[in-house]
């Protein structure tokens, strides 16, 4: 028999032939995915359909940035188990925080992060989660990183679409993006 592959932990993981040495997997690198005019720092959507590989106590981050720490939006599995945070900085400031405390992010979960000024949302699974109405919105954004937007924190998922949509959509086309029946 070949072929056959046990595992210890509870995800799958795939056959790398070794030769008799120690090899690691190379992480996904997505290339050529955009120009900065791409992006638009005054309003938008982050969209990813994604998983947690584990609840493993780490960060893990999918980001809009300018490349600094001062200015991006991003998508955090945060070191809570099952917590997902939507956050925007602006000038080092948080303007927006919201949080979604699944049953279980190691499924996968539509997820999009509307950003505007004074109007920001976050949507899971066809479900609005929280709002806020009040802060500024990042600017200068011209990267969309697997990390926190300044290198750090890579973001070890699953992730089957990832899209940044360059007008904040509205309440009825983020429910039809984001909920589970529709593809």
């Amino acid at each position: 028999i070949w072929g056959a592959q046990s595992e210890e932990l509870s995800f799958a993981t795939s056959y790398i032939p070794t030769s008799g040495s120690t090899v690691t997997r190379n992480q996904e690198i997505c290339n050529n995915s955009g120009t900065v005019n791409d992006f638009n720092s005054e309003e938008g959507v982050l969209y990813a359909e994604i998983a947690a590989l584990a609840n493993d106590g780490t960060n893990r981050l999918i980001s809009l940035s300018d490349g600094t720490a001062d200015e991006r939006i991003f998508l955090q599995y945060s070191s809570t188990d099952n917590r997902l945070q939507f956050l925007v900085k602006n000038s080092g400031s948080t303007q927006c925080n919201i949080i979604y405390d699944a049953s279980d992010l190691t499924a996968v979960h539509k997820v999009a992060a509307k950003y505007k000024l004074n109007d920001f949302a976050l949507w899971v699974d066809g479900v609005e989660i929280g709002t806020n109405t009040s802060g500024n919105v990042a600017s200068g954004l011209n990267q969309l990183q697997f990390d926190r937007g300044y290198s750090g924190l890579p973001f070890y998922g699953k992730t089957k679409n990832l899209k940044v949509f360059k007008r904040a959509l509205t309440d009825a086309e983020l429910y039809l993006l984001t909920v589970t029946q529709y593809q």
